[in-house]
């Protein structure tokens, strides 16, 4: 590794001169022909920069920018401050475009992106070497030996395997985690290493592959993940988790209560794909929540959950407590289509004002038109806080 962190082979330094090389051009062109342009050149230097190294372009654009300052210095005498706030735009410029390549890397890994093209050679069947060609240089053979590991579950490849969850290469990264995830338990303990591990990308990957796997020995670190500093982490951690199933329940109901506003956003968003009735309940709950992210998660699971949440979110209509009703309103909007018999029979039959009321703002959230008839005899609703709802629906229903 060299100082900026970078893989050291030929290659990597082949890329380190080129960059080099491109910022010594730019500015010997600017000097020969005595322009003021050689600045622009270093854009492309920080794209190709961030597009190679992601977001440690940054010490790219630190460089770029002490270029900046020295020749401006050297030529022009002490910079002023339209000097050092271009230098500081080159900094951030490289972390912006290194963040936007990266979040383009994560696309990349979630739709499966494969280096090579054509039909894949057989896999060789001595284990002992396709470990050994996952030191190679060469992306292409990495790639193929780690599908190729995943494929006959070679056990003895989870530690190499591991630390391809950091290789330069996205698809090989993305190889590397789902032959993690074919190899099963055995990978479960590197990959919650890698749960800690100071690269995002690793992260996230680490916690796809647990998904994959489902075993519950991974619940205690995916649980801690769902406190990780960056987002998409936190959102794989509670999908893991989600995946997981059942022994997760009880723990993530626990988190929708205790953690702070990141965990109980991941444990609402896992608890969606789990369901059962404890899990409604502690979502309904989360309908109150302080945070309005995580009441709109929670919304948003219970949508999942979808039709087995219906009695319990026609009940929460009959409360008083008005972020709790908007919240169940919210949750119906999410289940849609499934959720609109229900409404109408509550929009029609319910004792309570307050549940026809919300029935009928749930069904102008869903939108259908089909629910217009039941609409319009509530405008007939002995209570004026019903009538007044059915307008408004009627009113959302016109305008889609």
């Amino acid at each position: 590794m060299n100082p900026a962190g970078l893989p050291g082979d030929s290659w990597e330094w082949g890329r380190l001169a080129i960059i080099a090389l491109a910022t010594a051009l730019s500015v010997l062109l600017d000097l020969i022909f005595n322009t003021v342009t050689y600045t622009h050149f270093f854009y492309l230097v920080l794209i190709l920069a961030a597009f190679w190294y992601r977001r440690r372009a940054v010490a790219v654009g630190v460089l770029l920018a002490a270029v900046h300052i020295a020749v401006e210095y050297l030529l022009y005498g002490p910079p002023g401050p339209a000097i050092l706030v271009s230098a500081g735009i080159f900094v951030a410029a490289a972390y912006l475009l290194g963040y936007l390549f990266e979040l383009a890397g994560r696309r990349a890994g979630d739709l499966h992106f494969r280096i090579g093209g054509g039909g894949a050679p057989a896999c060789d069947r001595d284990a002992e070497r396709l470990i050994a060609r996952l030191s190679s240089r060469d992306p292409e053979t990495r790639y193929r030996a780690a599908g190729c590991l995943g494929d006959a579950g070679v056990s003895a490849a989870v530690e190499p395997l591991a630390a391809l969850l950091a290789d330069p290469e996205v698809g090989v990264r993305w190889k590397a985690t789902e032959a993690l995830g074919r190899l099963g338990s055995p990978a479960v303990g590197p990959l919650t290493e890698s749960l800690r591990s100071d690269d995002v990308d690793v992260r996230w990957m680490a916690a796809v592959a647990l998904g994959g796997i489902g075993d519950p020995a991974a619940i205690p670190a995916l649980m801690g993940a769902l406190n990780d500093g960056d987002a998409y982490v936190r959102s794989r951690a509670a999908l893991a988790l989600g995946a997981i199933g059942e022994a997760a329940r009880e723990g993530l109901i626990a988190s929708l209560s205790a953690g702070n506003e990141r965990v109980r956003w991941g444990a609402a968003l896992a608890l969606g794909s789990i369901g059962g009735e404890s899990a409604i309940k502690a979502l309904i709950g989360a309908l109150r929540d302080p945070d309005g992210d995580v009441r709109q998660r929670a919304a948003g699971a219970l949508g999942d959950i979808g039709e087995p949440a219906l009695p319990s979110l026609i009940e929460a209509l009959r409360t008083d407590d008005e972020a709790l009703r908007q919240g169940a309103i919210a949750a119906l909007g999410f289940v849609g289509r499934p959720a609109v018999g229900a409404l109408i029979e509550a929009l029609g039959t319910g004792d309570d004002w307050r549940v026809r009321a919300g029935a009928a703002r749930a069904l102008g959230e869903i939108g259908e038109r089909r629910v217009a008839d039941p609409l319009i005899r509530a405008l007939d609703d002995e209570s004026e806080g019903v009538r007044e709802a059915a307008r408004e629906a009627l009113g959302s229903i016109r305008k889609t």
